[in-house]
């Protein structure tokens, strides 16, 4: 896996959060829905469904975020404050991993097999064209960014605060209403860019 990785460029995962969950992330690491109500730890949640049925895993994205969800968490939550998290890429070789070419919760990756979700030739379909969509040459894509914009990573179990590099904000104050939370050995950044859409999201709507 740590081959088929950097063959294919990857640098970085990405997980956006509510930035009140700050603190807690860094005491306790990204925890998953199943973790976080066994020690009945308080949290800010984003989908209260979760219909990919893996309360076990927390999502990531590579190198770009999922922003068709983002997007929507953000417009049906106007009042909160928002926070994209840079993960090392070490995280797909070192913990458990599920890859999924669209959406996580959408029917063709829901009845995929578990197991068939998992291991090198899973991370690589991730890159493989997609059905009545242009080709990834027509759409321009970088060799590292995963086809459709809805593909995800689920990780299983806790992801530690030592995976966390980065911490990215739309914008001057938001970073410094909450750098306070972070870490001094973690970046804290303004990233606009992601917090807008892929270039290519017209052929995804």
């Amino acid at each position: 896996m740590q081959n088929a990785v950097n063959e294919r460029g990857v640098r970085f995962l990405l997980h956006f959060t509510q930035a009140s969950n700050l603190s807690s992330i860094f005491q306790h690491g990204i925890l998953p829905i199943t973790d976080l109500q066994s020690r009945r730890m308080l949290y800010s949640w984003n989908d209260v469904y979760r219909l990919d049925g893996c309360h076990n895993a927390s999502c990531f994205s590579i190198e770009v975020p999922n922003y068709k969800m983002f997007y929507k968490y953000r417009k049906a939550n106007p009042h909160l404050d928002w926070v994209v998290l840079g993960i090392k890429k070490e995280i797909l070789w070192e913990k458990d991993c599920a890859f999924c070419v669209e959406n996580a919760a959408s029917i063709s990756v829901t009845q995929t097999p578990l197991e068939s979700r998992k291991g090198v030739q899973a991370f690589r379909r991730l890159y493989d064209e997609f059905p009545n969509k242009p080709t990834r040459m027509a759409l321009n894509l970088h060799p590292v960014v995963p086809t459709n914009p809805q593909a995800e990573v689920l990780v299983f179990g806790s992801v530690e605060p030592s995976y966390i590099f980065s911490v990215c904000f739309e914008d001057a104050i938001l970073r410094d209403k909450y750098k306070q939370f972070v870490p001094n050995t973690v970046n804290v950044e303004v990233q606009k860019w992601l917090y807008g859409p892929r270039h290519d999201y017209e052929y995804w709507r």
